[in-house]
Formats: structure tokens, sequence, C-alpha cells
């Protein structure tokens, strides 16, 4: 992931634009903002909720390690 200043991103924000919608890149801007392509879905309205579920936002945790494990709940809720 290609990541930016806030003053390295407002200096060269076409070009990120491009790289994000054409490159298909997520750019970090400051550790604070992901840019992220749309989602290519047909639908015509999709709402914001689902936006995640269809882009590849998160997709960067794939490679993260796991943290969490069941016996670090304190209640089981299912």
């Amino acid at each position: 992931m290609i990541s930016y200043t806030k003053t390295q991103a407002r200096n060269n924000f076409a070009d990120i634009v491009k790289q994000v919608k054409y490159g298909k890149k997520i750019i970090a801007v400051r550790q604070d903002i992901l840019i992220v392509p749309f989602p290519e879905i047909d639908e015509t309205e999709i709402p914001i909720s689902e936006i995640n579920t269809h882009s590849a936002s998160f997709d960067f945790l794939a490679t993260e390690p796991d943290i969490y494990h069941l016996n670090d709940l304190k209640k089981r809720y299912v």
C-alpha cells in the first residue's frame, strides 16, 4: 500500500485519483485515511453500509495476524 503525508496528498491529488481509479490501488494518507476504488457491482444504488462488503477496503486484513482467539471472550454470545 502506498502512503502519503497530507501535504503530499494535497499536492498530488489528481495523480492519487488516477492511481486509485485506473490502477485499482489503495492509498493511505497519514495512516488516518484510506482511499479505495469504488466497488464494481451491477446495482445502480448500494447502501453506504454495503460498500465495504463489495470493495477491497479491508483486503489488507487478510495478511494481518490473528490477534484474538475465542478464549479471549469473556462471554460467548453465539
